[in-house]
């Protein structure tokens, strides 16, 4: 293996050790920390560790899972999805479970300083997840999920105003923002297939990306809003990249 510069993946450094896996990493705001989910005895938990992987601490605990953190734009609160607040059962083999609920059923949003204090719950209601901020902080796209049915919501960012922008389709989810925050890369169920689609925040001015015939997934705009990064199954799941479109 090349450790010179013509070989990126030869500088790898692994951050994170021990028997847990580890999954979903997000950059703070400013570049200088590291939001993870760590699975560990059977648990998803939020961690935050600093960039190099030093310092690494929980920022949840207990029975309940929690995945898919998010920094707020100035780094000082993380979105997260939980089952914090959905009603316990305590079976005979000690394990957690969640009464009449699928997980995602279960999830609610809430809010936490990377420290690990000041849990805010946003939504009631479950079926809560794949959420993130808006470039500009104000609102939060996410997947509301309840058994089939499955859509796109936005909401303010301190949880008021909830509402579908997913109009009739009733199985889309994957949403991500544009980099300027207008428009919104999502992915929907056509046919046999899942395709990627694309529309203006408010919900209008759906246009279908893809026509591919396979199951296209976890669809995100680069940063300079050129270039749209998905998995695509062929087999294995791969990624591809594809120009992203115009207004």
């Amino acid at each position: 293996m090349d450790n010179g510069g013509g070989d990126p993946g030869g500088k790898m450094r692994q951050l994170t050790f021990g028997d847990a896996e580890d999954d979903s990493p997000a950059w703070s705001p400013d570049g200088r920390r590291i939001a993870f989910v760590s699975v560990r005895d059977g648990v998803s938990q939020i961690f935050v560790m600093n960039a190099d992987g030093s310092g690494v601490h929980a920022v949840t605990n207990g029975h309940a899972q929690n995945i898919h953190p998010f920094w707020f734009v100035d780094g000082s609160r993380i979105l997260i999805n939980t089952t914090a607040f959905a009603t316990p059962e305590a079976p005979a083999d000690g394990a957690p479970r969640v009464i009449g609920e699928a997980t995602d059923d279960a999830m609610e949003l809430a809010t936490v300083r990377p420290d690990g204090t000041d849990l805010h719950r946003l939504t009631t209601g479950g079926g809560f997840t794949y959420a993130s901020y808006s470039p500009d902080g104000r609102f939060i796209v996410h997947r509301k999920a309840h058994g089939a049915r499955s859509q796109i919501f936005i909401m303010n960012a301190d949880g008021t105003d909830d509402h579908s922008v997913s109009g009739n389709s009733t199985v889309d989810g994957w949403p991500a923002w544009s980099p300027d925050g207008r428009r919104i890369v999502f992915v929907r169920h056509i046919g046999e297939s899942f395709e990627i689609f694309v529309m203006n925040r408010d919900g209008t001015g759906v246009r279908q990306l893809t026509d591919l015939g396979k199951r296209v997934t976890n669809p995100r705009w680069s940063p300079d809003g050129s270039t749209i990064l998905c998995s695509r199954e062929m087999g294995d799941l791969t990624l591809m990249t594809f120009p992203a479109p115009t207004p």
